[in-house]
């Protein structure tokens, strides 16, 4: 979703000497005249429907939640969700009025996104309640589920992607949207083999693209590479051997935008709308989309979004970016996909309003006195193309939501196709435009055209132009030592600085002797890729290793340090803190779905279901408590080392003891193994959700505040006093 402007300069929320005085939510007007005036004026719906679509616009958005992970885990989830929680809540009353069920977004596929409206207040009123509120809680945490606005999760599901495919999210922060492109990319793949497609996620701000690997770490993929670059300056990737650049097969560019679409949850943008916000960022989503372009194979699919309603920063991109191309890139007619969500078609005639209010429908009635150098510079952007060019075009095929459609917020989205080699010269283009510019200004100063500067305005801007282009040169030098600003080249973009941080680097069993004992002790077979493994050097020693899928390898293998790497890959083992372990490296919880079919058959331990029960009830249990045969196999491993505990439902449906919901998906469990005792090791949430959906023992929240577990014995390490001390967990 995109992000709007931060403001300039920091007040500490003084004004004055006096501390400022900051309304809350409910003191808002949720109410502003000139963004009623602006979009009555675009026609965007009916008359008749205006009133009920800012009504929408007022009221708060109701929560939405997606159902994330694996295809065989998310159903577990779904069906955990329909039979334990939606007929309680159903039937749930407070203060005699009937609390909305969950249920699923209709248009939503496999009844994976879901939607409902509770009041805060009543979670503290209803048992049944706090408990769906502590279960979304938990299960966010460990990556099962996803918060997520309703229309946010729209864009990805037009990209179609597969499994092969190279994926690029230009602007992917939060995460969201990467997290179902990382999902479909993963849908059809084996337990434990990575599909030989990837996804970039990309984000300009450094601070969110960290954010954004917390987010996406929980879906424990080889597959993902988490890059930092502005979205309009993502470089330039050359094949081995070649001068061609890598291209990609789907490209999601959800731009920053001035966000009118989300007044119902952001609900300060109704003090602070202007329309001169999107005509600030219309320029940089230009670029971004024009940048994607580029990146973007022959036959490929790219998605345009914003959370934005102003066509300024929505047809009007898409347009302009189309006709820039000639015939390169096309819209796409998804009407059909989808059907049961509902949308309208893109707007074809718009007006621009400036700062005094005025609405224009060209910019010859715009004057200087009401438009910034900056909104005139880029001002034919804004208006629409001439009539019939916009019917060629088929700006029909964009999609507008509007929040009182389905109860959602506002959302933009166009799907595009690029069918044609793109070979313009942008050096070209842009001499041409320079050429155009310079005779408009000729015309305008011979009384060909009416002036719409007088000659001191036109010294006064130009004087503007040589201090902005100055202060643009010392910032460029500060940044990359370069005092000569290049213009921005779709086809070769100016290239960002690189981190200063360790760089990922992939160690080679062959050469690394440690890696190589490591993956000797744990018998790794030869049906893993033994060349994915990496880690960030310090002073020549590493303590945690990774691993990513050959695509990425071969992806950051040609990029070297072009490609500005935040992080990649999932951490597979990590150095031991004890002393005496069997081996210098422990398995580490994220990385057991990827290695788990590629162990030796010695560290992955199958157990019964009573077995189950005792490694999540306590803390530390003893090798006693365990099955006969699950006791015989752990203590075959050596003392100090990890080993994996699996259950498998489908070998137990016959067993007497079964667990609290229905299981399909196999239970892995990493665990480490003790002197006298093994114990998991698992997050606390992990604990959580396993005591729930195995044990049936509920998350129980005080308020809603920190989650407790009814019922549940797993309290501490000191619960065996006959336990030795050198049994202690790894940590």
């Amino acid at each position: 979703m995109g992000r709007g402007k931060k403001s300039k300069g920091k007040d500490n929320g003084h004004v004055n000497g006096e501390r400022k005085r900051y309304k809350k939510f409910e003191e808002l007007a949720r109410d502003n005249k000139n963004l009623r005036k602006y979009y009555q004026a675009q026609k965007i719906v009916s008359e008749e429907e205006f009133p009920e679509m800012i009504e929408a616009m007022r009221t708060v958005l109701p929560t939405n939640f997606r159902i994330s992970g694996s295809r065989q885990q998310a159903t577990d989830i779904r069906e955990l969700i329909m039979t334990e929680f939606v007929p309680h809540i159903r039937d749930t009353q407070i203060d005699g009025v009937d609390i909305e069920a969950p249920h699923p977004l209709p248009w939503y596929p496999n009844n994976f996104g879901w939607q409902f409206s509770i009041p805060r207040m009543a979670l503290r009123k209803s048992k049944e309640l706090r408990s769906f509120h502590s279960f979304l809680v938990t299960e966010t945490e460990i990556g099962n589920i996803s918060r997520q606005e309703a229309v946010s999760m729209v864009p990805p599901l037009f990209l179609d992607v597969r499994s092969d495919h190279m994926v690029l999210d230009m602007c992917a922060a939060p995460g969201s949207k990467t997290a179902q492109l990382i999902e479909a990319l993963h849908a059809d793949a084996a337990p434990g083999t990575a599909p030989t497609g990837v996804v970039v996620a990309n984000d300009a701000d450094y601070k969110r693209a960290c954010m954004l690997v917390h987010q996406i770490n929980r879906l424990n993929s080889p597959n993902i590479v988490v890059t930092n670059h502005s979205g309009e300056r993502f470089p330039n990737i050359l094949k081995s051997n070649s001068r061609d650049i890598v291209q990609f097969d789907r490209i999601l560019c959800d731009v920053p935008c001035s966000g009118d679409g989300t007044t119902r949850k952001n609900v300060r943008v109704w003090e602070t709308w202007h329309a001169d916000d999107a005509h600030s960022l219309n320029p940089l989503q230009i670029k971004i989309l024009q940048r994607a372009a580029y990146l973007l194979k022959v036959g490929g699919r790219l998605v345009y979004s914003t959370c934005s309603l102003n066509p300024v920063e929505n047809e009007a991109v898409v347009a302009h970016v189309l006709e820039h191309f000639e015939g390169a890139l096309k819209l796409v007619d998804v009407s059909t996909q989808l059907p049961e969500l509902k949308r309208r078609s893109g707007l074809k005639t718009w007006k621009v309003m400036t700062r005094d209010g005025e609405m224009h429908e060209t910019s010859e009635t715009i004057g200087p006195e009401v438009a910034s150098r900056s909104t005139r510079k880029h001002m034919e952007g804004f208006f629409p193309l001439p009539a019939g060019r916009m019917d060629e075009l088929h700006i029909e095929h964009c999609m507008r939501i509007y929040p009182h459609l389905q109860n959602t917020g506002g959302f933009f989205v166009a799907v595009l196709e690029k069918v044609a080699p793109i070979g313009v010269n942008e050096r070209k283009k842009a001499a041409e435009a320079l050429e155009r510019a310079r005779q408009r200004a000729a015309a305008r100063s011979s009384g060909e055209e009416t002036p719409m500067q007088t000659e001191d305005e036109l010294k006064r801007a130009a004087s503007e132009d040589e201090g902005a282009e100055s202060k643009r040169q010392k910032t460029d030098e500060k940044e990359d030592g370069s005092a000569k600003r290049a213009p921005f080249l779709p086809d070769s973009p100016r290239e960002d600085p690189a981190l200063r941080e360790n760089p990922f680097v992939f160690l080679d069993p062959n050469t690394n002797k440690e890696l190589q004992a490591v993956l000797d002790y744990y018998g790794i077979k030869d049906s893993m890729s033994h060349q994915g493994f990496l880690s960030r050097m310090e002073n020549g020693l590493f303590r945690s290793v990774y691993y990513v899928a050959d695509s990425v390898r071969q992806l950051m293998e040609l990029a070297g340090q072009r490609l500005r790497v935040v992080n990649t890959g999932i951490k597979v083992f990590g150095r031991s803190t004890v002393k005496e372990a069997g081996c210098t490296y422990r398995l580490v919880c994220e990385g057991v779905p990827q290695l788990l079919t590629h162990l030796g058959d010695k560290f992955v331990i199958e157990m019964t279901f009573s077995d189950l029960r005792v490694l999540i009830e306590q803390v530390n249990p003893l090798l006693t408590q365990l099955s006969d045969e699950t006791r015989r196999r752990v203590e075959a491993v050596d003392t100090s080392c990890s080993v994996i505990m699996c259950y498998d439902p489908a070998k137990h449906v016959e067993d007497n003891e079964k667990p609290h919901t229905r299981l399909t998906a196999l239970l892995a469990i990493p665990c480490w193994r003790g002197a006298m005792s093994v114990s998991a090791h698992i997050n606390k949430n992990q604990l959580r959700s396993l005591n729930h959906r195995v044990l049936g023992r509920t998350a129980n929240t005080d308020g809603v505040g920190d989650l407790k577990l009814e019922n549940n014995i797993h309290t501490s390490a000191s619960s065996h006093a006959d336990t030795p001390a050198a049994d202690a967990q790894e940590p």
